[in-house]
Protein backbone atom coordinates (compact mmCIF):
# COMPACT_ATOMS: atom_id res chain seq x y z
CA UNK A 1 0.00 0.00 0.00
CA UNK A 2 1.10 3.54 -0.49
CA UNK A 3 1.28 5.74 1.78
CA UNK A 4 0.17 9.41 -0.06
CA UNK A 5 0.41 12.72 2.13
CA UNK A 6 -2.10 15.42 1.96
CA UNK A 7 -0.53 18.83 1.89
CA UNK A 8 -1.31 21.97 2.42
CA UNK A 9 -4.65 21.99 3.09
CA UNK A 10 -7.18 25.38 2.70
CA UNK A 11 -8.95 25.83 6.43
CA UNK A 12 -12.69 26.32 6.10
CA UNK A 13 -14.01 27.34 9.76
CA UNK A 14 -17.81 26.22 11.22
CA UNK A 15 -18.98 27.11 14.71
CA UNK A 16 -22.27 27.99 16.38
CA UNK A 17 -23.12 31.45 17.47
CA UNK A 18 -26.47 31.06 18.94
CA UNK A 19 -24.73 31.11 22.81
CA UNK A 20 -23.70 34.55 22.30
CA UNK A 21 -25.82 36.86 20.18
CA UNK A 22 -29.89 37.02 19.53
CA UNK A 23 -30.51 35.79 16.00
CA UNK A 24 -34.66 35.87 15.97
CA UNK A 25 -33.54 39.98 16.75
CA UNK A 26 -30.72 39.76 13.78
CA UNK A 27 -33.45 38.59 11.61
CA UNK A 28 -35.69 41.44 12.99
CA UNK A 29 -33.26 44.01 11.85
CA UNK A 30 -32.51 42.74 8.76
CA UNK A 31 -36.35 42.28 7.69
CA UNK A 32 -37.20 45.92 8.81
CA UNK A 33 -34.40 47.79 7.39
CA UNK A 34 -34.49 45.49 3.68
CA UNK A 35 -37.86 46.51 4.17
CA UNK A 36 -38.02 49.71 1.21
CA UNK A 37 -35.09 48.13 -0.80
CA UNK A 38 -35.77 46.35 -4.18
CA UNK A 39 -34.33 43.21 -4.86
CA UNK A 40 -32.77 44.43 -8.26
CA UNK A 41 -30.29 46.74 -6.10
CA UNK A 42 -28.17 44.05 -6.14
CA UNK A 43 -27.74 43.54 -9.85
CA UNK A 44 -25.64 46.63 -9.98
CA UNK A 45 -22.71 44.58 -8.28
CA UNK A 46 -23.61 40.98 -8.78
CA UNK A 47 -25.64 38.84 -11.22
CA UNK A 48 -28.70 38.03 -8.73
CA UNK A 49 -31.69 39.21 -7.10
CA UNK A 50 -31.35 40.42 -3.51
CA UNK A 51 -31.80 43.13 -1.03
CA UNK A 52 -28.78 44.07 0.73
CA UNK A 53 -26.38 46.66 2.67
CA UNK A 54 -23.21 45.87 -0.03
CA UNK A 55 -22.33 49.33 -0.78
CA UNK A 56 -24.30 51.30 1.48
CA UNK A 57 -22.38 52.45 4.55
CA UNK A 58 -25.40 54.01 6.47
CA UNK A 59 -27.56 50.80 6.14
CA UNK A 60 -24.71 48.64 7.00
CA UNK A 61 -23.34 50.79 10.32
CA UNK A 62 -26.83 50.64 10.97
CA UNK A 63 -26.82 47.01 12.30
CA UNK A 64 -23.27 47.49 13.70
CA UNK A 65 -25.16 50.09 15.78
CA UNK A 66 -27.70 47.84 17.17
CA UNK A 67 -25.71 44.69 17.01
CA UNK A 68 -21.92 45.64 18.09
CA UNK A 69 -22.32 42.44 20.73
CA UNK A 70 -22.66 40.08 16.88
CA UNK A 71 -19.28 41.81 15.95
CA UNK A 72 -18.03 41.34 19.41
CA UNK A 73 -18.40 37.80 19.27
CA UNK A 74 -17.43 37.11 15.23
CA UNK A 75 -14.07 39.00 16.15
CA UNK A 76 -13.37 36.39 18.98
CA UNK A 77 -14.24 33.47 16.46
CA UNK A 78 -12.28 35.03 13.82
CA UNK A 79 -9.23 35.02 15.65
CA UNK A 80 -9.83 31.65 17.30
CA UNK A 81 -9.65 30.21 13.68
CA UNK A 82 -6.44 32.13 12.94
CA UNK A 83 -4.89 31.17 16.15
CA UNK A 84 -5.58 27.09 15.41
CA UNK A 85 -4.52 27.40 11.55
CA UNK A 86 -1.46 29.55 12.50
CA UNK A 87 -1.87 32.82 11.59
CA UNK A 88 -2.59 34.83 14.36
CA UNK A 89 -0.45 37.74 14.97
CA UNK A 90 -0.83 38.57 19.12
CA UNK A 91 -0.15 42.62 18.45
CA UNK A 92 -2.30 42.80 14.65
CA UNK A 93 -5.81 40.52 15.85
CA UNK A 94 -8.29 40.73 12.82
CA UNK A 95 -11.11 42.66 13.29
CA UNK A 96 -14.04 43.14 11.01
CA UNK A 97 -13.57 45.75 8.79
CA UNK A 98 -16.86 45.60 6.72
CA UNK A 99 -20.13 43.87 7.08
CA UNK A 100 -23.20 43.69 4.99
CA UNK A 101 -26.28 41.30 5.01
CA UNK A 102 -28.14 40.34 2.19
CA UNK A 103 -31.79 38.82 2.14
CA UNK A 104 -32.81 36.79 -0.87
CA UNK A 105 -36.44 36.72 -1.30
CA UNK A 106 -38.71 34.55 -3.37
CA UNK A 107 -36.08 31.97 -3.97
CA UNK A 108 -33.59 34.35 -6.09
CA UNK A 109 -30.33 32.50 -4.36
CA UNK A 110 -27.96 32.75 -6.62
CA UNK A 111 -24.47 34.15 -6.26
CA UNK A 112 -22.01 33.77 -8.86
CA UNK A 113 -18.84 32.58 -7.91
CA UNK A 114 -16.16 35.10 -6.39
CA UNK A 115 -13.12 35.70 -3.91
CA UNK A 116 -12.71 37.85 -1.14
CA UNK A 117 -9.29 38.31 -1.88
CA UNK A 118 -7.58 41.52 -0.76
CA UNK A 119 -8.79 39.93 2.46
CA UNK A 120 -6.68 37.56 4.40
CA UNK A 121 -9.73 36.62 6.11
CA UNK A 122 -13.87 36.28 5.62
CA UNK A 123 -17.20 35.00 7.30
CA UNK A 124 -20.36 34.60 6.11
CA UNK A 125 -22.92 34.69 9.31
CA UNK A 126 -26.09 32.47 8.40
CA UNK A 127 -29.54 34.02 9.66
CA UNK A 128 -31.55 31.49 8.39
CA UNK A 129 -31.47 27.68 7.98
CA UNK A 130 -29.46 27.35 4.79
CA UNK A 131 -31.34 24.20 2.77
CA UNK A 132 -29.13 25.65 -0.32
CA UNK A 133 -25.61 25.22 -0.40
CA UNK A 134 -22.70 27.87 -0.15
CA UNK A 135 -20.20 26.02 -2.62
CA UNK A 136 -16.41 26.20 -1.71
CA UNK A 137 -14.30 26.11 -5.10
CA UNK A 138 -11.33 24.05 -4.64
CA UNK A 139 -8.23 26.45 -5.47
CA UNK A 140 -6.30 23.77 -6.60
CA UNK A 141 -8.74 22.18 -9.43
CA UNK A 142 -7.89 24.77 -12.08
CA UNK A 143 -3.90 22.93 -12.10
CA UNK A 144 -3.96 19.19 -13.26
CA UNK A 145 -6.71 18.11 -11.66
CA UNK A 146 -9.36 19.67 -14.39
CA UNK A 147 -8.74 16.83 -17.05
CA UNK A 148 -9.45 14.06 -15.03
CA UNK A 149 -13.47 12.82 -14.73
CA UNK A 150 -15.06 14.07 -11.74
CA UNK A 151 -18.60 11.73 -11.72
CA UNK A 152 -20.11 12.58 -8.39
CA UNK A 153 -18.96 9.93 -6.17
CA UNK A 154 -15.90 9.26 -8.00
CA UNK A 155 -14.35 12.44 -6.79
CA UNK A 156 -11.04 12.38 -4.36
CA UNK A 157 -9.41 14.52 -1.73
CA UNK A 158 -7.72 16.26 -4.90
CA UNK A 159 -9.88 16.20 -7.86
CA UNK A 160 -12.84 17.09 -6.06
CA UNK A 161 -14.05 20.17 -7.30
CA UNK A 162 -16.91 21.75 -4.87
CA UNK A 163 -17.26 21.38 -1.29
CA UNK A 164 -20.71 22.12 0.01
CA UNK A 165 -21.60 23.59 3.25
CA UNK A 166 -24.92 23.39 4.31
CA UNK A 167 -25.14 26.02 7.38
CA UNK A 168 -28.02 26.26 10.14
CA UNK A 169 -29.07 29.22 11.69
CA UNK A 170 -27.10 30.98 13.79
CA UNK A 171 -23.83 29.60 12.37
CA UNK A 172 -20.39 31.13 10.91
CA UNK A 173 -18.62 29.87 8.57
CA UNK A 174 -15.00 31.00 7.96
CA UNK A 175 -12.56 31.22 5.33
CA UNK A 176 -9.64 32.64 3.52
CA UNK A 177 -10.42 35.62 1.46
CA UNK A 178 -8.65 34.03 -1.64
CA UNK A 179 -11.13 31.07 -1.63
CA UNK A 180 -13.72 31.38 -4.54
CA UNK A 181 -17.45 30.29 -3.19
CA UNK A 182 -20.83 30.58 -5.09
CA UNK A 183 -23.91 29.82 -4.60
CA UNK A 184 -25.75 27.44 -6.85
CA UNK A 185 -29.00 28.52 -9.03
CA UNK A 186 -31.66 26.39 -7.80
CA UNK A 187 -33.76 26.34 -10.73
CA UNK A 188 -31.37 24.33 -12.47
CA UNK A 189 -29.54 21.43 -11.99
CA UNK A 190 -30.21 18.88 -8.84
CA UNK A 191 -32.00 21.12 -7.03
CA UNK A 192 -34.36 22.17 -9.65
CA UNK A 193 -37.96 21.32 -8.41
CA UNK A 194 -36.44 19.81 -5.20
CA UNK A 195 -38.26 20.43 -1.62
CA UNK A 196 -35.31 22.04 -0.83
CA UNK A 197 -36.65 25.28 -2.21
CA UNK A 198 -36.58 28.45 0.44
CA UNK A 199 -38.73 31.27 -0.22
CA UNK A 200 -35.93 33.94 2.29
CA UNK A 201 -31.97 33.20 2.64
CA UNK A 202 -30.71 35.87 5.07
CA UNK A 203 -26.81 35.91 5.26
CA UNK A 204 -24.30 38.56 6.78
CA UNK A 205 -21.34 39.06 5.06
CA UNK A 206 -18.39 40.19 6.32
CA UNK A 207 -14.40 40.91 5.65
CA UNK A 208 -11.23 41.25 8.05
CA UNK A 209 -8.42 43.18 8.32
CA UNK A 210 -5.73 44.14 10.99
CA UNK A 211 -4.82 47.15 10.13
CA UNK A 212 -7.84 49.51 8.61
CA UNK A 213 -10.03 51.18 11.25
CA UNK A 214 -12.59 48.45 12.43
CA UNK A 215 -16.43 49.29 12.57
CA UNK A 216 -16.71 49.03 16.79
CA UNK A 217 -14.20 51.34 16.63
CA UNK A 218 -16.08 53.64 14.22
CA UNK A 219 -18.63 53.78 16.77
CA UNK A 220 -16.99 54.07 19.65
CA UNK A 221 -15.88 57.71 18.27
CA UNK A 222 -18.93 58.81 16.47
CA UNK A 223 -21.85 56.85 17.73
CA UNK A 224 -24.40 59.07 16.66
CA UNK A 225 -22.71 59.48 13.65
CA UNK A 226 -26.14 57.53 11.55
CA UNK A 227 -29.59 56.83 12.32
CA UNK A 228 -32.45 54.82 9.87
CA UNK A 229 -36.00 55.02 11.25
CA UNK A 230 -36.83 51.19 11.44
CA UNK A 231 -40.05 50.79 9.10
CA UNK A 232 -43.28 50.06 11.27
Amino acid sequence: MMNIDYVFPHPIGEMSLLEKVDNDKIKETIENLSSDIDEHTGARVWDCKVKTSFENDALSMEFTKRHSDFLEAVNEAVNQYMVQVGWYEPSKPNKVTQCWWNKYDESHHFQEAHHHGVHEVCAVYYVTNDTIPTCFHNPNYYTVQSRYDNTPGGETEVTQRLHEKFATAGTLIIFPGYMMHSVPYIRKGKYQDSDLMQKNRITIAMNFHKYEQDLLTRIEEDPNQIHIKFAE
